[in-house]
């Protein structure tokens, strides 16, 4: 499925020896990560690169039907055997799942692309997120990215007073105390937990409100 790399291998062949990514030669190549049938490769400029299956939308390149070809005039073939930019500049870590994709980016943000069905690669309420979406909710500097099946996983540094209560409102927050605690949030700069409060607030059914949920404190407490 063009996950090795190879332009001359086509579907379905194998490599039975280690053999160099030719596309990639003289680019410094920081970190690799590889998914079920697709492979990601990070440069030491910060750029992101993406080659194998893209059913799924892993690749990050687009919805397309099948896969990727790096024929242009072969249009029954499609599967990206030859590694494709997908980020130019700014990522700092990167994780592939079977059928989704991490990266933290220098300035602190998080996207995730792929398979999204369980909402394991970005907020987006779809099955695939086929470009590099947003992952609003995270606290503190990313130290790791982890990416499986179905879900991921995100491993901060945060400890400074604030970072920590943000973290400790985060886990009591309910249907029915969403909106207050998404109002501390605005008024004190916590960003993400704001977004966090109005995603929550999004999922629930047309019609209900915070009226037909039992009271909690705002402390988790009660």
């Amino acid at each position: 499925m063009g996950q090795l790399g190879h332009c001359y291998l086509q579907y379905g062949d194998k490599e039975l020896v280690p053999r160099r990514v030719v596309a990639l030669d003289e680019i410094p190549i920081k970190d690799i990560s590889c998914g079920g049938v697709h492979t990601c490769a990070l440069t030491s400029q910060g750029a992101l690169y993406a080659w194998g299956g893209g059913q799924a939308g892993q690749l990050g390149l687009g919805p397309q039907n099948g896969f990727f070809s790096c024929n242009l005039n072969d249009s029954e073939m499609l599967h990206r055997n030859i590694p494709a930019l997908v980020v130019p500049t700014g990522v700092q870590l990167i994780a592939c799942g079977h059928s989704h994709t991490l990266i933290s980016m220098k300035d602190g943000r998080i996207c995730g692309w792929g398979y999204n069905s369980y909402g394991q690669a970005a907020n987006e309420k779809s099955t695939y997120a086929w470009y590099p979406s947003p992952v609003d909710w995270c606290v503190g500097e990313v130290r790791q990215l982890a990416a499986g099946g179905g879900h991921s996983a995100v491993l901060t540094d945060a400890c400074s007073l604030k970072e920590l209560c943000e973290l400790r409102l985060a886990d009591s927050v309910t249907p029915s105390n969403a909106a207050k605690i998404e109002d501390i949030a605005s008024r004190t700069g916590s960003d993400a937990l704001a977004r966090l409060c109005e995603r929550l607030r999004e999922y629930l059914p047309d019609g209900e409100d915070d009226c037909n949920y039992k009271d909690a404190d705002v402390d988790g407490k009660k």
